[in-house]
């Protein structure tokens, strides 16, 4: 196994939480990004006045979001409309297509992906 990517996840988190401070401060939330390449999963917790991103697996999240790094990048880089990759889009059409194609699986409340999404975009 490789070395995680918390960190690299924990820059994206953050750069979103100085962007977009009020949809963050929102979030309660526990979150694990499990990434099917070699990586261990990443645990995020946003909680009141602090978010939390380090290596690790979640027993019950509230969502949890699994696929391939690159893959996940993806949605990280799609425009968004209404919270979710923009169909008019090329990039939010692939985005969109990762996941009806089961590429990148979504397990928990969708509204909660919407929020993650509006955060973490790059």
């Amino acid at each position: 196994m490789t070395g995680g990517v918390a960190p690299a996840i924990m820059a994206i988190v953050e750069r979103g939480a100085h962007r977009r401070p009020a949809l963050a401060g929102r979030l309660r939330a526990e979150i694990e990004l499990n990434l099917a390449d070699a990586y261990p999963p990443v645990r995020i917790q946003f909680a009141e006045h602090r978010i939390l991103v380090e290596d690790g697996s979640v027993s019950a999240p509230d969502l949890r979001v699994t696929g391939a790094l690159s893959d996940l990048v993806g949605l990280l880089v799609a425009p968004l409309f209404g919270g979710l990759p923009n169909p008019v889009n090329r990039q939010g059409r692939a985005a969109l297509g990762m996941v009806a194609g089961r590429r990148v699986r979504i397990e928990g409340r969708l509204a909660l992906m919407r929020q993650l999404l509006g955060v973490m975009r790059i």
